[in-house]
């Protein structure tokens, strides 16, 4: 799906709906981007508790990049402890999330969102930085709670630094 062309579609219909469609748009695109920020300062305070607030009970993961573990369905419980044990062992991160192309269906939605996600290992063997850039592929469902993230697949386009500590402690969580 060319994400570009199908949200200007979805803009050009929307400027015709009601003013209620119209609100719920708003809404919805902005609580979505709430998501991905949440997700982003969650795991840059390892607060990983906030970081529960962004999933529904079950997910499917494609993280395979970093974690190095195949497309997976995690409970959000169990994915957030492994997200706890991996970037706990950093002395630090950033993340930068861009939401691209938010497409609202219904109860359902989907978001590109790029990513640039610096990680910091005052020990490694090799230098402490270590800088992921790529994207990941979201798709939302609306819940009593919200918005929140159902399945998220991540794809590496570069990285620049160290990759040997990420790499160890991908192995650790095995």
């Amino acid at each position: 799906m060319d994400i570009c062309k199908y949200s200007a579609e979805n803009f050009a219909s929307i400027r015709k709906a009601g003013l209620e469609a119209q609100i719920q748009f708003l809404l919805d695109h902005t609580e979505i981007t709430d998501v991905v920020t949440r997700y982003g300062q969650s795991v840059d305070m390892h607060d990983f508790a906030r970081l529960r607030t962004c999933y529904t009970d079950e997910i499917e993961m494609d993280h395979k990049p970093t974690t190095e573990m195949e497309r997976t369905h995690f409970t959000a419980d169990e994915w957030c402890a492994l997200a706890e044990k991996f970037h706990t062992q950093l002395d630090g991160d950033e993340h930068i999330l861009v939401p691209q192309g938010i497409v609202v269906n219904d109860d359902t939605a989907s978001c590109h969102v790029l990513m640039h996600a610096n990680h910091f290992k005052r020990d490694a063997k090799g230098g402490p930085f270590q800088s992921l850039i790529g994207s990941y592929d979201l798709e939302f469902k609306r819940t009593s709670d919200g918005w929140k993230i159902c399945k998220s697949t991540q794809q590496i386009r570069w990285s620049e630094g160290n990759w040997q500590f990420h790499t160890d402690i991908a192995k650790a969580l095995g």
